[in-house]
């Protein structure tokens, strides 16, 4: 199939989301999650403050803002795992350094080569999923625990999305103080407890239209007053309209786990 034939990919996992597709405009990101960018056709240029990185593939650490242009090309996006277990895995696998942003994956031509396969076969999610997982821990290395605490504390907030707990509850939880519990999740998970609650019902309402519902009541399951509010969170954070995301004209494979 040629690659201007390809749908889209979209696969959501709970420890990780893969987006493949080319971009008309440029992306305005808000990074609520470690990503890493992998550009198939061309080159990236991405903007952040006032400097300008050219590359074919960037890691991105949680709770940055930045701008990237993908020209032509399609890219390979993978939000990383919230913990960071992937992004310290591959952070020592990039060549360079620009302020916050790792460039030039080890093996680059290997994971564009793998990549582009995957696109072309419109690859099943376990396919996907075994590709990520040998590309990006190699080694089949152990992860490093998380604090408990705070895994109790993004535990909560996954199990009842649709609520916003207090951050006094979440604290008294886990057995924090709530200056203790914000500035540890923010230094652990590398954004606010609010930007991840955001980030996470994103990723539900997202689970919820691969499953077949419509998107204003998967927003409102997950916990959006509306689907206009779920509309400028998305774009806040995704820096694109869901619209861009997911109504493709070649169409998209979706997928939940």
């Amino acid at each position: 199939m040629p690659a201007s034939q390809a749908p889209v990919l979209l696969y959501l996992w709970d420890k990780r989301t893969f987006y493949l597709s080319p971009f008309a405009e440029p992306l305005q990101l808000s990074q609520a999650a470690a990503m890493l960018l992998i550009a198939l056709d061309g080159e990236l240029r991405i903007h952040c403050r006032n400097d300008t990185l050219t590359c074919r593939s960037a890691l991105l650490p949680a709770g940055l803002s930045l701008s990237v242009d993908t020209g032509d090309s399609r890219v390979a996006i993978c939000y990383l795992d919230v913990f960071g277990e992937d992004h310290a895995l591959l952070r020592s696998r990039m060549r360079g350094q620009r302020g916050q942003v790792h460039f030039a994956l080890d093996e680059e031509a290997e994971w564009v080569s793998d990549f582009d396969r995957l696109h072309l076969a419109s690859a099943s999610p376990d396919e996907v999923w075994l590709e990520l997982e040998r590309l990006i821990n190699p080694q089949g290395r152990a992860p490093e625990a998380c604090d408990p605490r705070i895994a109790r504390a993004v535990e909560l907030i996954k199990a009842d999305v649709a609520c916003n707990q207090p951050i006094e509850f979440l604290a008294e939880q886990v057995g924090l103080s709530v200056p203790r519990l914000t500035q540890l999740f923010r230094q652990k998970i590398g954004i606010p407890i609010r930007r991840y609650r955001q980030w996470h019902r994103l990723f539900v309402t997202s689970v919820g239209v691969a499953r077949g519902m419509s998107l204003t009541d998967a927003a409102m399951a997950a916990g959006f007053t509306d689907s206009a509010h779920f509309s400028h969170t998305f774009r806040s954070i995704i820096g694109m309209s869901p619209s861009a995301a997911l109504a493709q004209p070649r169409g998209i494979r979706l997928f939940a786990g």
